[in-house]
Order: C-alpha cells, then structure tokens, then sequence
C-alpha cells in the first residue's frame, strides 16, 4: 500500500519511516526530508492538500504534523487552529473525496486532568489550553467528515530524532547536573518507535475509530526521571517540586494518564513505559 506521510520532518515521523517499509512511504512536509519522494504542502490550504492527494492517491494518510508549542499556542491562537484544527480538517475532506483512510495523531491534553485514573477513550474531553483545544477541535472535524480513520491520542512522546524530556534528563545526569522534576504532574510516556508500531498495527485492522496509543501504564515525571537514572546506571541528584512553582503561560493536565486497553486488545506486544523507556535509553547509549 502507497502511504502518504504528512509532517515528516518531526520526531514521530522519523520512526514511522524506520517502522514502516520503505518503499511504502512518500513524505509531505513544508520542506524537503532526505532523499525520499517528497511534496511540499500546507496543510492549511484545501487546495494544496487537494493537489497533493490527487497526484499521490495513497492508500492510507498519516498525520503526523501539528503545532505543539504548548504555551505558544496561547499566544498564536490563530496558528493553532489553522495548523491542529483546520489542517486535520482539510485532510479529512480530501480524504474522504478521494476514498484514502486516515491515521491522525492526537494527544492527552484534550483531557483537563483532574481524573484519579487513567482516561478512556469514552471519557468526556474538556481541554484547558488552547493547544488542547485546538487539537480536540482537529479530532471532531475528522470523526464529522470521515469514516475510515483511526485517531490516536497519545502522550509525552519520547524519540532519537529529537530533545524531549528523556534526552535532556540523560544529558543532565551524564553532566551531574542536578535535576528539579513535578511529583505531581502524571501521565502515560510513550516511545515514538512504539507508537510507530501501534500505528502499523492497527492500519490494516479496518477498526475504525479512536484509541489511546500510549505505552502501558504511567507516572508522574519525578518517577519518570528516577527511572531514566536507573536504567542509565547514573546515579543523579533529582529532586521533587511542584508543578504549580513552574512558571508557564498555558495550564497542563496534571493527571493525563490514558488506558490502552482498547488498543491492546487488537494490536499485541505494546510494551510498558518501563520497558519502552529502557529500549529507548539503550538506543541513546548506542548514539553517546
């Protein structure tokens, strides 16, 4: 199957492409990404998406792209919404017209985060910052005008391609720099390879619907780096605060852990976030 990926030059998109055959692939993004045939699209505009997705006519669509500076979308509400709502929506549109399933990525902060346990995907969402809301705006446009798609909310994504919490932890503990980390921030990590695999897992599945594409489990983020210290076989100096002594425009969930259960039940071996974590460190030590 001919698949289209879109936002390919983000850490996600780097390990669809390892995941997935190679020749399947074909890339969109704003510039080029390697050596792969690529088409250079906003997504913003229906008549690029248009073009792109007649002269490609893919099986499957991925949608890897969005705009996920956290508090930058409480100061560009307007670029949040082009690029995480009506982005999706274009897409969607075309997609249906030209009979091609979608895989779009969502995330955790649709959710507001005063749950005591793990979200489901019948939980009722009601996002606290804009970008929350943005991208849960993206997620109903898609379900309004397509019926063949999956959407995947996921969580704290982690990956090689890119600086992300677990990369910069790694890097401070190697340097033995202290590290100050929330206790009470809690959600679900999720590897960016893993979350690769859960997307070809379930393509193909004709299940069509909305799941939590997380790593099994979760955590709060001093947790979290506690254990990249361990596996590190680092000892680190990392301290305990709360959320609420950090700084930031835009309010997170503090609980945003999700269950994957649903997903679980139709694609095998996704792994726990321990265990995820560990294949991932083992890949940075690879790299260091």
């Amino acid at each position: 199957m001919r698949i289209l990926l879109i936002g390919a030059g983000g850490m996600l998109a780097r390990d669809i492409i390892k995941v997935f055959d190679r020749d399947e692939i074909i890339v969109s993004d704003l510039k080029a990404v390697g050596d792969r045939p690529t088409f250079i699209t906003d997504i913003t505009k229906y008549g690029e998406v248009k073009e792109l997705l007649h002269k490609v006519r893919p099986g499957l669509l991925i949608n890897a792209s969005a705009y996920t500076d956290v508090d930058g979308c409480e100061d560009d509400v307007d670029l949040a919404y082009s690029v995480n709502a009506k982005g999706p929506e274009n897409l969607a549109i075309a997609c249906k017209e030209y009979r091609i399933k979608m895989v779009h990525i969502s995330t955790d902060y649709i959710f507001d985060g005063n749950a005591t346990v793990p979200y489901k995907e019948t939980d009722f969402p009601s996002p606290a910052g804009m970008y929350g809301k943005s991208k849960l705006a993206g997620d109903i446009f898609i379900a309004k005008n397509l019926k063949e798609r999956y959407i995947l909310r996921t969580a704290l994504l982690y990956g090689i391609n890119r600086d992300n919490f677990v990369s910069k932890i790694y890097a401070k503990i190697k340097n033995n720099e202290p590290v100050t980390v929330p206790d009470d921030m809690i959600g679900s990590p999720t590897w960016t390879v893993e979350l690769a695999r859960m997307i070809k897992g379930i393509y193909r599945t004709h299940k069509f619907g909305t799941y939590n594409a997380v790593n099994t489990g979760y955590c709060s983020r001093y947790e979290w780096a506690q254990k990249i210290s361990k596996l590190s076989g680092i000892k680190a100096d990392i301290t305990p605060i709360k959320s609420s002594t950090l700084k930031t425009k835009a309010k997170r969930p503090l609980f945003s852990a999700l269950d994957n259960s649903k997903l679980r039940a139709i694609v095998p071996g996704i792994l726990s976030w321990q265990d995820a974590l560990n294949g991932f460190i083992s890949e940075l030590k690879e790299k260091k």
